[in-house]
């Protein structure tokens, strides 16, 4: 829900960080955004501790029952997007 100019700004930054890079868009006249192996190690930095958090602030407060409730719910608004809605 950015606006393009944010979006502009925010892909700027994490160009200036290394993370990412823009190229040619291959199939247009936009541009493909493409994670660097800078900007992978980043991820793969962060992710054990976004993992223990989402677990913590989410799964871990569901019980077995909510958890087949959006296992079920998941499933269903994936189904729909593959059939292209």
């Amino acid at each position: 829900m950015w606006s393009p100019s944010r979006l502009s700004h925010h892909l700027d930054r994490m160009q200036r960080r290394d993370l990412i890079r823009r190229d040619a868009c291959v199939e247009g006249r936009g541009t493909d955004v493409v994670l660097t192996p800078h900007g992978l190690a980043a991820i793969e930095a962060a992710a054990p501790d976004h993992v223990t958090t989402v677990r913590r602030a989410f799964i871990d407060r569901l019980t077995p029952a909510d958890l087949a409730a959006l296992s079920q719910l998941s499933r269903t608004v994936l189904d729909g997007l593959a059939e292209g809605l």
